[in-house]
């Protein structure tokens, strides 16, 4: 069966096939028929209104003074008075998160990362993810994917009886029902992302904002992707890769198909309030909260737990909640975290007997780092990249906190690693007071152009150098090498 034909099959006609289904309606947003397993209105506000907390701490909590964050929910309501469900108050959130993201919970319940606040340079670009974000609750999608998730079950189940009776195996029945679970699924989440552009531009023209802004943000995120391609050491060209499984559709495609939409939308004096909203956003924090450590060139420092390392040439460093990784050429990584159960005793019975256990290691020795006892041991691992030798790394700072290296290598790389990875090792330390305190986290600072800055200049004027400072001035500012600068046009730069 072909996708198409797969997808065809999750319409209201599915209850002829399936009997017991129930929960078709029509699509607020576009008049047709949809399938959305039963989901209806007060379960949708139940749903959100339980999780809302729950994505408040998962994401740092909310950021910003009231005046930002009114300033962003005044966007929002702007849009909201323009789409077609009003059966509920919607409500819009920033959260403390150096990510570029955006997403929406059922119920009207509509998240937006300061990160992404950095990267837009105008209020009809967050306006333009704002209203993506109202597409996806307005055309039903959380219901819609509720109903596809059901249906999938009942394809799963289907495609066992017919595997069952052509004689196929249990194993191969569990993948060709899952391959067609998978196929429905991902197949619907790109139709959804496409549609909610598509309600995005007209949101946007209703409230009288330019809908090219859309267009011109999607390439920002699109550059945004390629430039986080190349500090990973991976070709930029394949982050427009995508194949019918993706669950997204490739950034490109994004763009091409918003290029086109977006000129059969009119706007007698389109709104883009650039100036304002530029005005508003300087002094925002650029990537990490202090309270989750910063990256510093090739330096993490925490400040609330007073710690610092540095890793080698050539390695960028990404910070997540859970950890911190450093990727290397030709694959070489480093993972830092720290222990969740801790045990009391010699940290090397740490290694052996609690990270290490069930795992072959090697070469334990116990050594000092900054004077805190240390335990080291070689293990052969598997990871989603393949086999990988590791060199593990425990240093107790307390009888509660033990932190972590996991140095990897492809095998038989180990050894000429070893001494980059010895000094990253021994570059931990502990911070005083007064080190901690100073430590500042990156801003979004404006700036007017004067006559004789250029590209290179106004990028190494930037904090937080990592070898990537001119392609991400390029990247927040939306510019491509090659424009030019006028004397007087404002510009964000990073700076402490």
């Amino acid at each position: 069966m072909t996708s198409r034909r797969v997808f065809t099959v999750i319409t209201c006609i599915a209850p002829l096939f399936f009997v017991p289904l129930s929960g078709c309606t029509t699509n607020p947003a576009t008049g047709e028929s949809v399938f959305t397993g039963g989901l209806d209105t007060s379960q949708e506000i139940s749903i959100g209104r339980e999780q809302h907390p729950q994505i408040i701490k998962s994401f740092g909590g909310e950021y910003g003074s009231p005046e930002l964050r009114g300033y962003v929910d005044s966007i929002g309501q702007l849009l909201a008075r323009t789409v077609e469900r009003r059966d509920f108050k919607y409500q819009f959130t920033l959260l403390n998160s150096g990510i570029v993201n955006a997403f929406a919970l059922p119920g009207g319940y509509i998240y937006i990362s300061r990160g992404l606040l950095t990267l837009a340079e105008s209020e009809a670009e967050v306006a333009s993810v704002l209203a993506h974000e109202l597409g996806h609750i307005n055309a039903l999608h959380h219901g819609r994917r509720q109903g596809s998730e059901t249906i999938a079950g009942l394809l799963i189940a289907g495609a066992g009886i017919a595997a069952s009776a052509a004689g196929v195996g249990g194993n191969q029945i569990d993948q060709l029902g899952n391959a067609v679970a998978r196929s429905v699924l991902s197949g619907y989440s790109r139709k959804h992302e496409l549609e909610s552009d598509r309600l995005a531009l007209r949101y946007m023209s209703r409230a009288g904002y330019d809908p090219s802004a859309m267009v011109g943000f999607l390439k920002k995120m699109r550059d945004q992707s390629r430039l986080e391609a190349k500090r990973l050491g991976k070709s930029p060209d394949k982050v427009d890769v995508t194949n019918y499984l993706a669950t997204h559709p490739a950034p490109i495609e994004r763009v091409r198909k918003a290029s086109a939409l977006a000129g059969q939308y009119r706007v007698a004096r389109p709104m883009r309030a650039r100036d304002i909203y530029l005005r508003k956003i300087d002094g925002i924090i650029y990537g990490d909260d202090p309270d989750q450590g910063l990256i510093r060139g090739r330096a993490f420092v925490h400040p609330i737990l007073r710690f610092r390392f540095e890793v080698p040439h050539r390695f960028q460093l990404f910070n997540s909640p859970t950890q911190v990784r450093a990727v290397g050429p030709d694959g070489a990584t480093i993972i830092f975290d720290s222990a969740l159960k801790p045990s009391d005793g010699p940290v090397s019975y740490y290694v052996t007997n609690v990270w290490g256990r069930g795992t072959r290691l090697g070469g334990l020795e116990t050594i000092y780092i900054d004077g805190l006892e240390s335990a080291t041991a070689t293990a052969r691992v598997s990871t989603n990249d393949g086999p990988r030798d590791a060199r593990l790394l425990a240093i107790r700072k307390n009888l509660h906190t033990i932190f972590r290296f996991a140095f990897l290598t492809k095998p038989g790389q180990a050894e000429q690693w070893s001494k980059p990875f010895r000094r990253t090792s021994h570059s931990f330390r502990l911070l005083t007071k007064s080190e901690a305190s100073a430590i500042r986290p990156l801003r979004i600072r404006t700036l007017r152009v004067r006559r004789g800055d250029t590209f290179a200049s106004l990028a190494r004027g930037m904090a937080g150098e990592d070898g990537f400072s001119l392609d991400r001035f390029l990247v927040i500012n939306g510019l491509k090498k090659g424009a030019w600068l006028r004397p007087g046009q404002i510009v964000k730069i990073i700076d402490e």
